[in-house]
């Protein structure tokens, strides 16, 4: 029993001559300060001193106080910014799956193309400006097609939203008017979604407008505009009797 005693007070006099005075723990913070500010499982380890201390001596709990405040209202930004965005993605979802909906209700193709480029039809659904249905063409016109379709020329779709591109969306621009026609001038964001409806057809594309500068930007998920334009495909292949892609 004496032995073991005898070997732990040796060990502990051992590792006090090997530690670091307490000049140089405290010369290396002084070189390193952010050792304790960037860690916070130190930080929280440290003893605070009480409110009665001396001239010489930091207070230290304030500092901690003060530093675990600033981390709650960082998490609470976070929490606030993550609620948001899920109610706003919940209510994008069902936007779209009623505009869906509607698609596959139409009673002709001629009230497809029309409920997908009327202002009162998919625009108002998804709370946007205008959306527009575009195919491009072998003969190298632009324009307005047959039913309300908006025509490009050919490599229209490629020089728009980039070569094999499904999507691009952008925030803060002004209007076409070669997609848009007279809401052009209205149209401050857009999303743009290529349509690949058949084997033997050219590309298309839907264009959606939005009134909100940055209703639609960069950054923005695509799955749920993707979803809507094979939406747009699969109608429109149905009613002309068409192939698949």
């Amino acid at each position: 029993m004496s032995q073991q005693n005898d070997s732990t007070e040796a060990k502990r006099i051992e590792d006090a001559a090997t530690a670091p005075s307490a000049d140089e723990v405290k010369s290396y913070l002084r070189q390193h300060p952010e050792l304790v500010a960037n860690d916070a499982e130190l930080l929280s380890s440290l003893v605070p001193p009480s409110q009665s201390t001396g001239r010489n001596v930091l207070d230290m709990q304030h500092f901690m106080i003060g530093r675990l405040q600033n981390q709650v209202r960082m998490l609470r930004d976070i929490q606030s910014d993550l609620i948001e965005a899920s109610s706003l993605n919940s209510i994008a979802r069902e936007q779209v799956h009623a505009a869906a909906l509607r698609l596959l209700d139409a009673r002709s193709f001629e009230h497809l193309i029309e409920y997908t480029t009327s202002p009162d039809g998919l625009a108002r659904v998804l709370g946007i400006r205008a959306a527009t249905v575009c195919i491009e063409t072998a003969n190298g016109v632009s324009g307005i097609g047959i039913r309300g379709v908006r025509v490009l020329e050919p490599g229209g779709v490629d020089r728009i939203i980039g070569p094999g591109e499904r999507c691009r969306l952008a925030a803060h621009v002004r209007g076409s008017r070669g997609l848009y026609g007279h809401l052009a001038e209205d149209v401050h964001s857009e999303a743009l979604v290529r349509l690949d409806i058949s084997r033997g057809s050219p590309p298309g594309l839907l264009a959606l407008g939005g009134f909100d500068p940055e209703q639609f930007h960069p950054d923005q998920a695509v799955d749920l505009l993707e979803f809507l334009a094979n939406i747009v495909e699969r109608c429109v292949r149905q009613w002309l009797d068409l192939p698949p892609a």
